[in-house]
């Protein structure tokens, strides 16, 4: 697949594929657009026409920041609330659908909007592709539900193709009745534009990296108290904090005087990010984490997540291998738990948390090649007719 993949894309980049193909609108639509997103708008763009849609709003005070993306327009949307707690309309897209008739639309699968049914129903009945991409089922396996259980197969039903995150995302669809071949899994990942080299990193550095945004379920909390009882057992440990967010002042506050965390805020610099990252050993996720691992693998550094994969934000904890690419913490043991693994990873040798280092930035260069934008931008080149 990914041979195939790096083909067709070789292919297409060289323009050998028909001027008509290369420019066919495509809608990109999407909540909002955050940067590691940017890398499928500029690989969709060199294929299509793109216009992305997607929402600004209250970007930076979520740790996010605003870019504007180099596509053929952006499409400001506005995301009303309404009906009952998490039933939301994206407003412009299906309009936009109706009367622009693109070639393709591209769309996150969240079924708790009103926007994607009416969406798929457009696409269905002007016969245009709609592929809808999202992490599936994977969050709800233990506790699926039969209405949620119907909405996926029927939203798999409508699409064209349903992209899927990662092989786990594509087998919680199939235990439902979702068809196989409605369904390909494009591995869910983020381009470093700054990357670390394994040569790079020593396996002594006295640093622990945490890299996201300070929000619920991030648990950051439970990694500062864990890294410092190690620091009351004379382990040198520096916690990194980068990201902000709308826990991070009420985190300050609580811990703002601990002289072994550095809060550098939301930074988006991805040089900067690096140089920080080489003064650490891993990375650290304690909470609900999702890309930000794939980031890790980047800079060469096993991340420590949890052990729960349901329970994280995304199903890309799951690319983490115990003891080659990363390490897993018992969710249940709390502060506790987390303080016993830190402490057999600070006691491992340099060669091992190289090695470790290594295997990290193998499975990143494996989710990466080709990127993700590419195979995006391949699998709605395939769902066009001629």
């Amino acid at each position: 697949m990914t041979d195939k993949l790096l083909t067709d894309w070789s292919t297409a980049s060289l323009g050998k594929s028909t001027a008509a193909a290369d420019k066919r609108t495509v809608f990109y639509v999407q909540p909002l657009i955050a940067h590691y997103r940017m890398e499928v708008v500029e690989s969709l763009n060199r294929l299509f026409s793109v216009k992305l849609f997607a929402s600004s709003a209250g970007m930076e005070s979520n740790g996010f920041l605003r870019e504007n993306p180099a596509c053929e327009e952006f499409v400001e949307t506005q995301i009303s609330h309404f009906f009952s707690p998490g039933i939301n309309m994206q407003r412009e897209v299906v309009g936009r659908i109706v009367r622009e008739r693109p070639a393709a639309v591209l769309m996150f699968a969240d079924i708790r909007y009103l926007s994607l049914w009416l969406a798929l129903m457009a696409g269905r009945a002007m016969r245009i592709p709609v592929l809808i991409h999202g992490q599936g089922l994977y969050r709800h396996e233990e506790d699926v539900g039969m209405i949620r259980a119907l909405c996926y197969r029927i939203a798999v039903a409508l699409s064209t193709q349903y992209i899927c995150y990662t092989d786990a995302s594509k087998r919680s669809l199939e235990s439902v009745g979702c068809p196989s071949g409605k369904l390909i899994v494009a591995d869910n990942s983020l381009t470093v534009e700054h990357t670390v080299d394994p040569a790079e990193k020593s396996g002594k550095e006295t640093g622990i990296l945490f890299l996201g945004r300070l929000r619920d379920d991030s648990n950051v909390g439970a990694l500062i108290e864990a890294v410092g009882r190690l620091r009351s057992e004379d382990h040198q440990i520096t916690l990194h904090l980068v990201g902000g967010g709308k826990h991070s002042a009420q985190l300050k506050r609580v811990y703002g005087d601990r002289d072994y965390v550095i809060w550098y805020g939301p930074v988006f610099d991805e040089s900067r990010i690096a140089a920080i990252s080489r003064l650490c050993r891993i990375g650290c996720y304690p909470g609900a984490a999702g890309l930000s691992v794939v980031h890790m693998f980047g800079l060469s550094l096993p991340p420590l997540v949890h052990d729960e994969l349901p329970r994280h934000m995304g199903p890309e904890p799951g690319y983490v291998e115990e003891g080659s690419t990363g390490f897993f913490y018992p969710r249940e043991g709390g502060v506790d738990a987390l303080a016993d693994t830190l402490r057999r990873v600070w006691t491992m040798s340099p060669e091992m948390m190289r090695a470790a280092g290594a295997a990290a930035y193998s499975k990143y260069q494996q989710l990466n090649s080709p990127t993700l934008g590419r195979k995006l931008a391949e699998i709605v080149r395939a769902s066009l007719k001629p």
